[in-house]
């Protein structure tokens, strides 16, 4: 697990997991956690059905995605060169595709990123995907799909003809409308997110929430007592667990209290303590309030 914290902001936490299953025979899934002048850059791209240069294609995106923003300052505009980005990464697994000779017809990989970056008006994650891999985000107890697949069946669920219990079963349930390398021009779906301390952000290809239901993710990224990397990694054990059919890719930050903050702080003991003091005091002025009120009115 690495963290960084900078004054006055919020101390984030990051960990990561990368498996290729208990099936597949490559792992075709890669990512990445590397801090650029933007900020902090997390990549899970994932190769495109199973076919082959699936893995080239997944590294080619993690490669070229870095090797144009890290270029950058951190106040170029982030939406801007995560478009450039994509595009150009785009073009190099098209042409990788294209090479006479190269058993890789077909190639190609989704791709979900963040940048998380600090400003006067705090911390933000900029959200880019591709595909059906996913962001999503645990806030106050709750998990909230950040992305929507560009798949055949997120067609179909968005135009109401299929139910979300259908889905899973579709016959085109692995078909994707978009994806890095699918066809010349890429358009790169964009958002803008605040975040919070206690906020957790998490990327990963559909080896984990295809396999894993989101009910389970959230039990798992909400567990109290859990460092960061043990929810990356019972996140996997989970996957795998469920079948392991495909590569699994996490990715994951949280924000937390930074240390010389939280030290000034009041043990938790101490907040529980006054919990109590202030129920009791409550209970005692309702108490007192109810005897006055009888007295007055019983007289």
């Amino acid at each position: 697990m690495s963290e960084r914290s900078g004054t006055m902001q919020p101390t984030i936490l990051f960990a990561e997991e990368c498996d290729r299953g208990t099936l597949r025979e490559e792992n075709q899934d890669s990512v990445l956690h590397v801090r650029i002048p933007m900020g902090d850059l997390l990549i899970v791209a994932g190769g495109v059905g199973g076919y082959p240069g699936g893995a080239t294609a997944s590294r080619m995106a993690v490669e070229h995605l870095y090797a144009h923003l890290a270029t950058l300052p951190h106040e170029f505009p982030v939406g801007n060169a995560i478009r450039a980005a994509a595009s150009r990464a785009n073009e190099k697994i098209l042409a990788a595709a294209n090479t006479p000779g190269a058993p890789r017809q077909g190639m190609g990989s989704t791709v979900v990123l963040a940048v998380l970056q600090e400003g006067a008006d705090g911390t933000h994650a900029w959200i880019g995907h591709v595909g059906d891999s996913r962001a999503y985000l645990m806030r106050a107890g709750r998990l909230h799909l950040l992305t929507k697949d560009h798949s055949a069946v997120q067609d179909l669920l968005s135009r109401d003809l299929i139910t979300k219990e259908e889905a899973p079963r579709h016959p085109d349930s692995s078909k994707l409308t978009r994806s890095l390398g699918l066809q010349a021009e890429i358009e790169i779906e964009i958002e803008k997110h605040p975040l919070a301390v206690g906020d957790t952000l998490l990327l990963c290809s559909d080896g984990l929430w295809g396999f894993v239901p989101e009910r389970e993710i959230q039990k798992v990224v909400e567990t109290p007592g859990f460092t960061l990397e043990t929810v990356a990694h019972n996140l996997l054990e989970l996957a795998l667990a469920s079948g392991g059919h495909e590569n699994v890719g996490i990715e994951i930050a949280r924000l937390i209290v930074p240390p010389d903050v939280a030290a000034l702080l009041p043990p938790k003991e101490n907040y529980i303590a006054l919990k109590v003091v202030i129920a009791m005091l409550l209970i005692a002025f309702t108490t007192m309030c109810v005897l006055i009120y009888l007295t007055f009115f019983n007289n």
